[in-house]
């Protein structure tokens, strides 16, 4: 669960400061994907480009890899 301060700090940012928060959280998760999926199809997205179907994406993976560890 997300500490109620930070979500109230994250409310307060303007749109740059938010898309710079998430450019972060990405890059920091998909160091942990890389380590977690090695050889499979990891969708990274660019220091300030947000896809829209990104999270559609990595559902993909994850529910394919489940699929092949199944």
């Amino acid at each position: 669960m997300i500490a109620p301060e930070l979500v109230n700090e994250l409310q307060r940012l303007n749109r740059e400061e938010k898309l710079e928060v998430i450019r972060l959280l990405n890059d920091d998760l998909s160091d942990d994907i890389d380590k977690q999926f090695e050889g499979a199809r990891v969708f990274k997205m660019g220091h300030r480009f947000i896809a829209s179907d990104g999270g559609a994406a990595l559902k993909r993976v994850l529910e394919e890899d489940k699929a092949k560890r199944d």
